[in-house]
């Protein structure tokens, strides 16, 4: 069955942690610089809030994008050890072509694996943007929203999958999943002094990382 969008059907919001294996199937483009580059990152969430948590550069750097799906705000982290902390909160024009960068299709399967203890369905994303095919894991029984991303019309609890962000490729597989453990709403709000700029100076500074 082929489809442009997925909605969430029967799948209820939820709340839990994620933790996301990464590896880069581009590394050798980046050369050295890849061993700075995140080894996991954690998604922590609920109901329409998330929160997804990467350290970087040997551990020196947090990352942290903070969600909130019924206020569409969106706002980024960099949490320095060794210098001065950066943020950004996104604006609509800018969520847009986040949301437009790509132009994917899925296609849904009856093939599913047991990802992390969770019963997993399969699902073929063709990037109609790079002329590229990947592999999606989904859980049908949690809703999320994957807005400001090409993912946003398919709203189920990623486990497996690959992304691209500042023209760096992720491959993301789920090896922990807790969704048991309540989570506390203020794991979502910003904490500390930033130096606020947009997302193209955010990036930008991670770059020079």
């Amino acid at each position: 069955m082929g489809c442009t969008s997925k909605k969430s059907g029967s799948a209820q919001p939820g709340e839990g942690t994620v933790v996301y294996e990464i590896t880069y199937p581009d590394s050798t483009k980046f050369k050295a610089k890849s061993v700075f580059f995140p080894r996991t990152i954690t998604l922590i969430f609920k109901g329409n809030k998330a929160a997804f948590i990467a350290n970087a550069g040997l551990g020196m750097v947090q990352v942290v994008n903070l969600m909130d799906y019924d206020k569409q705000t969106y706002t980024s982290l960099l949490i320095s050890g060794i210098g001065q902390n950066f943020a950004c909160k996104l604006t609509p024009d800018e969520i847009k072509n986040n949301e437009t960068a790509e132009k994917l299709d899925f296609e849904i399967t009856k093939e599913s694996k047991i990802i992390a203890g969770l019963n997993c369905t399969k699902a073929i994303v063709k990037n109609k943007t790079t002329n590229s095919i990947s592999d999606l894991y989904y859980y049908d029984k949690i809703k999320f929203n994957y807005w400001n991303s090409p993912f946003k019309d398919f709203q189920y609890l990623f486990t497996e999958y690959t992304h691209t962000i500042n023209h760096l490729t992720l491959k993301l597989k789920a090896v922990d999943i807790d969704l048991k453990t309540p989570v506390d709403e203020k794991m979502f709000e910003v904490k500390g002094q930033y130096q606020w700029v947009n997302e193209k100076e955010f990036y930008a500074t991670l770059d020079r990382l």
